[in-house]
């Protein structure tokens, strides 16, 4: 077998294969490195001698386009029946500690990757953000002589591809405008802001929203950056391209597409509780007409003689008849929940929950008061959704975990518990790292996330320094637990 040197360009996106080698005028044409030492493999040499940087933006590309990833060139030819076939990898570091196989085709000793599977593997490496990544491409080389296949000892480096992946664009938060702030597009304050989970939009693309309504509501929906202009005194109102709405004008469908090219209003008739969903990546908005619920439940009991005004509350945060809370109850402690701040008196259409007559099962479908035999700060539950209503009530003791923390992410650190204002605080020292809070030194029961709005499961706590904090959680209002860090 004579020796057959086979030096490797790589040409990722710098043409598509019915291109023949023409490079895209908006695309930098390739940086001709130093040829290395060739390696050798069964008599064959291959060498790397030319790579290049590019930025592509994969939005521009159609689906089903194929981009040539590397070609090889055989000096002389190649004996007859023998071929070169490679195995593409991805990595965001230099290094390869992190490695994606790219999918591609070899054929005709070169190998093409569809835009579809680059666009997947850049995401599933830095997230589905449309931000310009950096990935570091090699690829494996295999010698094909008849039926049998060497592969070269080492991957090759072929440089790296600055690649934007398919994603729309998503802001951090969301605003609807229309019947309900009265159309108000200059002051802000008066926008009703859909919720979110706090997690990476681009991970979570959902934001919801609950709002009263006493009439027939129309609607179109602010991004956050028209939000920002006005409070920036850019712009005095929220009336810039950005708005979405319907396609059509007046379109009352509980759910459809949003446009941002002449939106329409939506239309949502009905009164009462209304829950309205975005999904921005998919660009699509969904109505739920709940009508008329309580968001609140009252948790009156002997630990607090019985008043439902003053009493711990419940709050359901999606309006979907779940509730969630806490009340710090004394041992042998009784109460119930009611849908008010009294007692139902025939007059004012409140009703209250009470457990079956076999005491405390879980259910809240009988007329007995609820009973704890423990002392403690519980966490309560109630579920009205179904045909059989349920509760639950879990005790709570409050940690904070995470690599910001002295236990890391194995030990609790212990918070206090202020009985009269429901504030969980510490003061410890932090490491630069992200922290979470826990219940009962376990992950059933977690905060994080906003520290304005924490939310169970909702993402760590970044800690910037270094340094002694005072960390304060605050769980007396249910409708968004809140806490603070403040570094002393």
């Amino acid at each position: 077998m004579k020796n057959i040197s086979i030096y490797i360009m790589m040409l990722l996106a710098l043409c598509v294969t019915a291109c023949d080698e023409d490079f895209n005028k908006d695309v930098a044409a390739p940086q001709t490195n130093p040829q290395e030492n060739p390696q050798t493999i069964a008599g064959f040499s291959i060498a790397k001698d030319t790579d290049f940087n590019s930025a592509i933006v994969l939005a521009d590309l159609e689906e089903g386009t194929m981009l040539t990833a590397v070609k090889a060139t055989a000096t002389p030819e190649m004996a007859e029946g023998a071929s070169v076939a490679f195995r593409l990898q991805l990595s965001d570091t230099e290094d390869f500690a992190n490695i994606m196989d790219l999918a591609s085709i070899s054929e005709g000793n070169a190998a093409t990757v569809l835009v579809e599977d680059l666009n997947a593997t850049v995401i599933e490496l830095f997230g589905k953000a449309p931000e310009a990544r950096t990935t570091y491409l090699r690829a494996y080389i295999y010698i094909l002589d008849g039926t049998s296949a060497s592969m070269m000892p080492d991957p090759i480096a072929l440089g790296t591809v600055i690649a934007t992946p398919i994603s729309p664009e998503i802001d951090s938060a969301y605003y609807l405008i229309g019947t309900p702030n009265g159309w108000n597009g200059e002051d802000v304050s008066t926008l009703l802001k859909f919720s979110h989970s706090g997690k990476d939009v681009y991970e979570d693309s959902e934001f919801t929203l609950m709002f009263e309504a006493t009439e027939d509501s129309y609607w179109k929906i602010i991004p956050q950056k028209l939000v920002d202009a006005v409070n920036n005194g850019e712009a005095a109102d929220v009336w810039k391209d950005g708005v979405l709405g319907t396609a059509v004008n007046d379109d009352d469908s509980l759910e459809g597409e949003l446009v941002d090219t002449d939106p329409g209003a939506g239309l949502i008739k009905g009164t009462g509780w209304i829950k309205m969903t975005l999904n921005m990546m998919e660009r699509t908005y969904k109505v739920e007409i709940i009508g008329e619920m309580a968001r609140t439940l009252y948790v009156p009991g002997s630990y607090q003689d019985w008043k439902p005004a003053t009493a711990a509350t419940l709050y359901t945060q999606n309006v979907d008849f779940k509730y969630d809370g806490y009340a710090n109850l004394n041992a042998n402690a009784e109460f119930k929940f009611v849908n008010g701040p009294d007692w139902p008196n025939g007059d004012n259409g409140y009703k209250d929950y009470g457990t079956d007559l076999d005491g405390d099962t879980g259910n809240l479908n009988g007329s007995s008061n609820i009973s704890t035999t423990e002392a403690g700060f519980y966490r309560l539950t109630v579920d009205l959704s179904g045909s059989v209503y349920t509760y639950t009530a879990t005790k709570t003791v409050w940690g904070l975990i995470g690599d910001a923390t002295t236990g890391g992410w194995d030990n609790s650190t212990e918070m206090t518990l202020d009985p009269e204002t429901y504030k969980w605080t510490v003061t410890t020292t932090l490491a630069a790292g992200t922290f979470k809070f826990r219940a009962n030194n376990g992950w059933d029961i977690n905060l994080g996330g906003d520290l304005n709005n924490l939310t169970y499961g909702g993402d760590n706590i970044s800690i910037d320094a270094d340094g002694e904090y005072i960390i304060t959680l605050d769980l007396s209002d249910p409708k968004a637990y809140k806490a603070t860090v403040v570094k002393k």
